[in-house]
């Protein structure tokens, strides 16, 4: 069971901001004693790194690598 947002009222998404400052980034699949799954909060600045890591992955996926396209033609 995913925790709710009480400002939202709704499930936590990806940039939902915490009162210390941090950045709710995921849900595990792990569940807690009380039912709930894990949750992964990070720094602003661990936040910003994942966000570049996360759009670099997805275009390198999208588009692949120049020698990912070398080996697809032999």
């Amino acid at each position: 069971m995913k925790r709710i947002n009480p400002q939202t009222n709704s499930q936590f998404r990806r940039g939902d901001l915490r009162m210390d400052g941090y950045i709710f980034f995921a849900y595990t699949n792990k569940r807690k004693l009380d039912g709930y799954f894990k949750e992964i909060w990070l720094s602003p600045g661990a936040s910003q790194r994942a966000l570049l890591n996360d759009r670099t992955r997805k275009k390198t996926k999208r588009h692949g690598t120049s020698s990912d396209n070398a080996n697809t033609h032999a």
